[in-house]
């Protein structure tokens, strides 16, 4: 039996995958939540074998953090520890470096939230065997894809994207104007960008940070 969990703050995603798998005997949806600060408690009362998992969650792509903590925490049951939950990220981003993103955080699998649900639940018994499931473009995207920044990087970048200055930057993540200056050198050096513009759009391109409307 598959014990499966879902991260999404769209219920309809639930709603669905509960339907679809009403009638199967090998799987069985064991808890959902709207939030990835609820995940943490999600999979340590349900400990379940595979946890969908939407990549954009809470205005950001905090479906990454979630990854990162299915990745380096184990589960405990009655039995002793158990391995971590397989996570099957669903995302409504095409960009690489979400891709590159999810696939170098220990993803076990990356569907387009296009995907018609009976390929979800197919996807969902893949990995809960072991196996992975990728769009064909995974090798290109690992090799050509721009590594996503860090968060403390992001914090920076979503203030520069909004016309703040580096003392404002500074102020609004509580470090030194130093600090901000050494962050902004590497990311223009990594992304091969030449002003605070370039790097902006990038952010914005590859769906790091939210366009102003």
């Amino acid at each position: 039996m598959i014990r499966l969990a879902v991260v999404d703050d769209h219920p309809a995603i639930a709603a669905a995958i509960e339907a679809a798998i009403h009638d199967r005997i090998d799987i069985i949806l064991v808890g959902t939540v709207t939030s990835a600060a609820a995940a943490a408690d999600l999979v340590t009362t349900t400990m379940p074998d595979v946890l969908l998992c939407d990549l954009w969650l809470d205005g950001e792509a905090a479906g990454l953090d979630v990854l990162a903590l299915c990745a380096g925490a184990g589960r405990t049951s009655r039995a002793g520890p158990s391995t971590p939950p397989r996570v099957l990220v669903l995302s409504g981003f095409d960009q690489p470096s979400f891709l590159r993103a999810a696939f170098e955080g220990g993803a076990a699998g990356y569907l387009s939230k296009s995907s018609t649900v009976a390929d979800i639940i197919d996807a969902v018994v893949a990995v809960a065997a072991g196996e992975t499931r990728f769009p064909p473009v995974t090798l290109r995207a690992l090799r050509d894809a721009p590594r996503r920044p860090s968060a403390r990087e992001l914090g920076a970048i979503r203030l520069l994207a909004r016309g703040a200055s580096n003392d404002e930057i500074a102020v609004g993540l509580g470090i030194s104007v130093k600090t901000v200056e050494s962050h902004l050198r590497r990311l223009f050096g990594r992304y091969g960008v030449l002003s605070r513009t370039e790097l902006a759009m990038l952010a914005v391109r590859e769906g790091w940070v939210a366009s102003e409307p």
